[in-house]
């Protein structure tokens, strides 16, 4: 036989034995990683915001003023009249104006919250300054939605004859953990 056939077939072989080797043998492929969890992931604000704006219009020949909310980018939003809804899976950020006739923050929030059949749950005052000069007000409050426990926070800052809400709910598990959504619309540009 030829040497040179020879030396061939004994390279051929050997590359052979090497291709069957990686692809059906050797070191087992390391598992798939886990599917990511159900939760949505969390959100952060754009640098330069996204805003939500309530206009008011000029008073007594001012120039007019409006509140303006950081809200979450990326989620499913929708707006109906003067509702803007936010939504990430089962966490929404809800912000809207509704006319009151109460005179302050606290008591225009009450009466949303007994309107909500919700009159034995917690609304007090936000400290002064958290919001410049608008007078402010939160209710925390948990309710069931389809049977399953929702818990809510939601701010109120007065603005003339109207309520400006801030409303964020979560299931009670994810409430604390998500609470930074929340917390960053809370940033509003308020009159001051």
């Amino acid at each position: 036989m030829n040497k040179k056939l020879v030396g061939s077939a004994v390279i051929g072989a050997a590359v052979l034995v090497i291709v069957v080797v990686q692809f059906v043998g050797g070191e087992e492929a390391p598992a798939a990683a886990p599917p990511p969890p159900s939760m949505p992931p969390t959100t952060t604000l754009p640098y330069q915001g996204t805003l939500e704006a309530y206009n008011f219009p000029d008073v007594a020949g001012g120039r007019g003023w409006s509140i303006q909310i950081p809200v979450p980018t990326g989620w499913i939003v929708t707006h109906e009249n003067d509702r803007a809804s936010y939504r990430n899976g089962p966490i929404l950020l809800e912000t809207d104006k509704v006319p009151i006739t109460q005179e302050d923050a606290l008591s225009g929030l009450k009466a949303v919250a007994a309107k909500a059949h919700q009159a034995d749950s917690v609304v007090k005052p936000v400290a002064a300054g958290d919001f410049g000069d608008a007078d402010a007000a939160e209710w925390d409050y948990t309710y069931l939605r389809d049977g399953y426990p929702v818990r809510a926070a939601v701010i109120g800052l007065g603005a003339g004859d109207s309520l400006v809400t801030i409303r964020y709910e979560a299931p009670p598990a994810e409430f604390d953990r998500n609470r930074g959504v929340l917390d960053a619309a809370m940033k509003v540009s308020a009159p001051g």
